[in-house]
């Protein structure tokens, strides 16, 4: 981000699970007026429950699974124009449904990154409630917070990927040639851009601009 560049955060729809970043957006970006001052990342664990034996006072807390990480978010929406942008609190509200909300052709809300600054997150919309805090004489907002729940999404594909790259079974190699690109390679791999940065970090690459001419990268196999 360029110093003194003010960036909004983003909202973005995808109408494909598998090209969430790798394809045009499905419907209206929504672009928040006003940054938010926090935003949190929830990260759940999932553990086994057991019905205790009679007379035990406890039982092992056995690690069953990571849920999808959660991201929270208040959006303030101002018509009162007193900060210098002055919007339609009812259109913003209606822009914001059509970008998260059911997509009729996918019979589905659609898939979402959020993308503000270094912040990239593939999510789906999980639940929004908006407080209205102002209004005109008439009853019409003037000011709102719409606060948002998105909860983490990984297309099958990208799952499989990342379970694969922590197996020892690793059945595909690749001796970098000289000025090649890791994403092109991935690409070729896998026919989508969508993995070269996991298969980087799995690498354990440090630059992936440029590859080190006769490094060995490994690439496990997608399941189908």
């Amino acid at each position: 981000m360029l110093d003194g560049f003010l960036g909004k955060l983003k909202i973005l729809p995808f109408s494909e699970s598998e090209n969430v970043q790798a394809a045009l957006p499905s419907g209206p970006p929504f672009i928040a007026q006003f940054n938010p001052e926090t935003f949190s990342v929830t990260n759940e664990l999932e553990y086994a429950q057991e019905d205790p034996a009679h007379g035990d006072d406890g039982e092992e807390a056995k690690f069953k699974c990571i849920k999808p990480k959660q991201y929270s978010f208040d959006f303030l929406l101002d018509g009162t124009g007193a900060t210098g942008e002055k919007k339609e609190v009812l259109a913003q509200i209606e822009l914001f449904k059509a970008t998260v909300g059911f997509f009729g052709p996918i019979h589905r809300p659609r898939f979402l990154m959020l993308s503000w600054g270094t912040f990239v997150a593939n999510c789906v919309l999980e639940s929004y409630t908006i407080n209205y805090k102002l209004f005109r004489p008439d009853g019409t907002p003037l000011r709102a917070v719409i606060s948002a729940t998105f909860k983490e999404h990984k297309p099958k594909l990208l799952k499989e990927l990342l379970k694969n790259l922590g197996s020892p079974d690793l059945t595909r190699s690749h001796d970098v040639k000289e000025k090649e690109q890791l994403w092109l390679v991935s690409y070729k791999e896998y026919e989508s851009t969508n993995y070269y940065i996991h298969v980087a970090e799995k690498n354990g690459l440090d630059n992936i601009r440029r590859l080190k001419n006769g490094k060995r990268l490994y690439f496990p196999p997608l399941e189908q």
